[in-house]
């Protein structure tokens, strides 16, 4: 029995050393693995913050974009409400030109008939001079006559 206690006491330290070495190794390999999911960890959490980062960012430049665009469709709409007023006043400026041309050329006709008229009237005008002046020759010689005929008369009488 002796040795049946010398060899279990030598199995059993065999059995508690081999339960240690497997303990350890198994901490050990626990250990690394452990190490390598703090490392993977770390790392996507690093990259996580770099995403929420450029997320932010993003985010922000959405924003001001969003509010660009806002402007700009109020630009758009102050841009569209003028372009409407000024439509409006280019029809009613076609509108008035179109009567002002109408009324020049009625002027213009009005005035190409006062020039004819006037034409005419200097044309009679001066045809009347003419007949004025043939008229105080007519009556000059008549005076003439006369004086001629009072002075026969007056030797007549005489």
């Amino acid at each position: 029995m002796s040795f049946l206690k010398k060899n279990i006491n030598m199995a059993l330290v065999a059995l508690i050393l081999v339960l240690v070495l497997v303990a350890t190794g198994t901490t050990v390999l626990y250990q690394r693995g452990l190490q390598q999911r703090t490392a993977q960890f770390e790392t996507t959490s690093y990259n996580l913050s770099e995403c929420l980062g450029q997320v932010e960012n993003y985010i922000d430049s959405l924003e001001e974009r969003e509010s660009e665009l806002n402007e700009t469709s109020q630009d758009i709409a102050k841009y569209d409400t003028l372009y409407g007023q000024k439509v409006t006043e280019l029809t009613k400026t076609e509108d008035d030109l179109t009567a002002t041309k109408a009324g020049l050329t009625a002027m213009t006709l009005q005035k190409e008939q006062f020039k004819d008229k006037y034409s005419k009237s200097l044309v009679d005008l001066q045809s009347l001079e003419n007949e004025k002046l043939t008229l105080l020759d007519e009556i000059a010689k008549r005076n003439k006559l006369i004086s001629q005929l009072q002075s026969d008369l007056n030797s007549c009488e005489g």
